[in-house]
């Protein structure tokens, strides 16, 4: 299927790298959140990162300024109607999203590729709030989205052939590395890293430091260590106050208020980027 417009549900971390990502090929982009303050802050996000890139040599100032003309913000999932392909990108609720897909049932185009960013939630109950299953499928992202070569593209219980075949040739176009997998929890990149970060919090637990355990992970080759990366992801993707476990380190933290890089605290503290030593975590 034809992709030459793109719609974005969600202006955080995940959705503003996924609009990044369709700018950085020249196809243009409908950035939709649900308030002016909560699209603005997106927006500016995207901006700064672009910024980021030119004042580092990476693309021209001319380059950043035409990718950030290529992703316009809207409040009105009206304004996808005519969109190639639609992603959802916002919490990791199930309701939420069947809310969303609900609505776009009645909103997109016939034809249009419907998409889920979702991290672990089960596809197949996500596409029965629509019409039309076959068209619904999972692109799951990692963050930074921008930046992440992964992508696991999800085939649902009834998704169309030539849906997965354009989804796995478009990841090729926005130059990610798709790979198919079925619909089970975590899929395949959180099912691994949920072993790994369980194992991690274990050691915490029994008093190893966590900048120690992040070191040695790092040393041993990956590029950041569990606990720096969960900071990165947001530690309240998937938690609610209602549910929080307070035997769990990441539940504490996040009833704290701490949810990880993006408040400015997690398991570390942050200036800027950078993260420090929290005597609260220690």
């Amino acid at each position: 299927r034809p992709i030459s417009t793109v719609g974005v549900i969600g202006g955080g971390l995940m959705g503003g790298g996924i609009s990044m990502n369709m700018a950085n090929v020249g196809i243009p982009v409908t950035l939709i959140e649900t308030n002016e303050k909560a699209l603005e802050k997106g927006l500016e996000t995207i901006r700064k990162n672009y910024e980021s890139s030119a004042s580092k040599g990476r693309i021209s100032f001319d380059v950043a300024k035409q990718r950030c003309e290529l992703i316009q913000g809207s409040l009105d999932l009206g304004d996808l109607s005519d969109c190639d392909l639609i992603i959802e990108a916002v919490f990791e609720e199930m309701s939420t999203k069947k809310n969303i897909f609900s609505s776009l049932d009645s909103i997109a185009k016939q034809g249009a590729i419907l998409a889920s960013n979702t991290s672990a939630l089960n596809l197949n109950e996500i596409a029965s709030a629509t019409t039309r299953s076959e068209s619904v499928i999972g692109l799951h992202f990692f963050s930074p989205a921008n930046i992440m070569k992964l992508l696991e593209v999800v085939r649902g219980e009834d998704t169309a052939d030539d849906v997965i075949a354009t989804c796995m040739s478009f990841a090729k176009l926005i130059k990610k590395v798709p790979v198919l997998v079925g619909v089970c929890p975590g899929f395949v990149g959180n099912r691994i890293l949920h072993y790994r970060q369980a194992q991690a919090n274990q050691l915490a637990l029994e008093g190893v430091p966590i900048q120690q355990i992040d070191r040695v992970l790092y040393e041993f080759g990956f590029p950041m260590g569990p606990f720096q990366m969960g900071d990165l992801a947001g530690l309240d993707l998937g938690w609610s106050a209602e549910s929080s476990n307070h035997s769990d380190i990441r539940d504490r933290l996040c009833g704290l208020g701490r949810f990880g890089q993006k408040s400015g605290s997690g398991f570390y503290d942050y200036e800027g980027r950078k993260p420090i030593h929290s005597d609260i975590v220690s």
